[in-house]
């Protein structure tokens, strides 16, 4: 019986070896043709990819000295340099250069756009340099979802696998912003034919979520844009299809994060927003008889913050934490898109009654050897003369506006933890871009930045935060083939700890830190201190 079972093992053992080894061995050799005025053959292994080789100039808006826009001619005269391999297509307002060239498992083309406009700028161009013809069904579209990625922040890579294989379009540009991909399927619902889209400025049929490519070409001017179509098996993954693009996003924009404490850190909610109490206007514990109107009313609130202080550094010693992040010192008067001030300079106007706790509630934490936190937002919290109508405030200099908030509460307690609130865009869902964070942690090297919302550059500068409960468990692959030492907060309460067991032990692993509720006993909490023994 062992021997059956060893020579099981084996067979196994050696199936598993000749995958693995048929995968690094196989080789992808990409040639392209070309005929008339038209690219005429993209292949890969001797199979034709290409469906349509026409460059096409879809759209592009134009802007007059005085700010006004409009629409140039997207007609213009095309002629085909086959020596240089290279599409070049005269227009009214400038002349669009496309160049091919075809090596191991990629075909490059490089854009050269030429506004020769004597006095109208290039806000925005969209261009479909060919269409392609996939093997089989691509099974990554659904039939509406574009498959588009943008280099804002970003390696700009899409993924399209189809059974046998999979390529990737993307985008060479790591320092200027570009959109590339598969907008839709000219076949659907067999999902064989995309037209490549490559495009700055705003396609108005994308969705608006998408981030403005604001990449503008003065007139007498030349752009060029760099994408790649890449070619591998089925299992290859973004960050192999693309390591090499990975690899100098990582270098052109360097890794400043130095945090190699990976315990995990406690959160602490203090309130519950927008419960209206008469006596408790902060929601203090969500307890409609906490009273901090009175003498005896404050003195009462003390003792109990203070109370949950020492529970929550009781549970933060048992499990092992590194410190915890108070979200809420501010109280939280307001609903909740408005319920974390984010301004630890306010909280005293604000929480008059926390005025006189707030210093000992942090130094308890600090003389137990623990980290503490706060949270803060990039934008500026006013409220109206009657303290009805709160808002956060955009401002010109976010960057500062954090600096100043962190330094108070650095001064003060001594934080070194911050969760950044909400550092979207005021007018879309995309994260601030990163620059903004980079400031921040060059004034504080030593402070740990936990942001709400990021892209993959936001990984050179802090823990982007996750929820469990949401799917969210670990830094992915391709983060790590740009930052090696990037890691993330995955907050784990109301998440199926039993369902992502493997995945979160392999994500601690891996250096990712998890967060769990401190200001009380969560039973989760001995789930969460078991990955880590484990």
């Amino acid at each position: 019986m062992n021997l059956v079972r060893g020579t099981t093992l084996s067979v196994i053992g050696l199936a598993i070896a000749s995958a693995i080894l048929i995968k690094s061995t196989q080789r992808f050799e990409t040639s392209i043709k070309f005929e008339g005025e038209a690219l005429k053959s993209l292949t890969c292994n001797d199979t034709e990819y290409l469906e349509n080789g026409e460059m096409r100039v879809e759209h592009v808006t134009l802007q007059k000295p005085s700010g006004e826009t409009y629409a140039g001619d997207t007609s213009g005269r095309t002629e085909l340099d086959v020596a240089h391999q290279q599409i070049k297509k005269t227009l009214a307002w400038g002349i669009v250069r496309v160049a091919y060239a075809a090596f191991q498992n990629q075909v490059k083309l490089t854009v050269r756009v030429t506004n020769t406009s004597p006095s109208d700028t290039i806000q925005g161009l969209w261009l479909e340099p060919l269409t392609l013809k996939f093997p089989q069904k691509v099974q990554d579209y659904d039939g509406t979802t574009p498959l588009l990625a943008h280099s804002v922040g970003e390696v700009a890579i899409v993924r399209a696998s189809y059974g046998s294989g999979a390529v990737a379009v993307a985008s060479e540009d790591l320092e200027k912003p570009l959109m590339v991909g598969f907008p839709w399927a000219n076949d659907r619902p067999h999902n064989t034919i995309f037209p490549l889209s490559v495009h700055t400025g705003r396609v108005d049929s994308y969705p608006d979520s998408y981030p403005m490519i604001d990449r503008p070409i003065a007139p007498n001017s030349m752009d060029q844009f760099s994408v790649s179509i890449r070619f591998g098996s089925a299992d290859s993954s973004r960050a192999e299809l693309a390591e090499d693009i990975y690899k100098r996003f990582g270098e052109v924009y360097p890794s400043k994060l130095n945090w190699p404490d990976r315990r995990p850190i406690g959160a602490i909610f203090l309130a519950t927003a927008g419960q209206n109490f008469a006596n408790n206007p902060q929601g203090w514990f969500g307890d409609p008889h906490t009273d901090v109107t009175t003498v005896s009313g404050r003195a009462a609130f003390r003792q109990r913050v203070l109370a949950t202080a020492d529970a929550a550094i009781a549970i933060m010693k048992g499990m092992n934490a590194q410190g915890a992040i108070t979200w809420d010192i501010e109280g939280q008067r307001y609903p909740h898109a408005i319920s974390f001030v984010g301004d630890p300079r306010q909280f005293e106007a604000l929480a008059p009654e926390m005025a006189n706790v707030a210093d000992e509630y942090f130094q308890r934490f600090r003389n137990a050897g623990l980290r503490v936190g706060v949270c803060v937002r990039p934008q500026q919290f006013a409220v109206s003369v009657d303290g009805q109508v709160p808002a956060q405030m955009p401002v010109a200099d976010p960057a500062q506006l954090l600096i100043d908030k962190i330094a108070y509460a650095r001064k003060r307690w001594g934080i070194g933890l911050v969760y950044l609130d909400s550092n979207a865009n005021a007018q879309n869902s995309n994260p601030m871009d990163a620059s903004v964070l980079q400031k921040v942690v060059t004034a504080f090297p030593d402070v740990l930045i936990v942001a709400e919302h990021y892209d993959l550059r936001y990984y050179a500068y802090a823990a982007p935060y996750k929820e469990l409960r949401r799917g969210e468990m670990s830094t992915p692959d391709d983060v790590h083939a740009a930052y090696k030492n990037a890691f993330s907060l995955v907050y784990t309460a109301d998440g199926p700890l039993d369902l992502y067991r493997k995945s979160l032990v392999k994500a601690v692993k891996q250096g990712d830190s998890m967060m769990y509720r401190t200001w009380y006993a969560d039973p989760q909490n001995e789930k969460v201190k078991a990955l880590y023994l484990q």
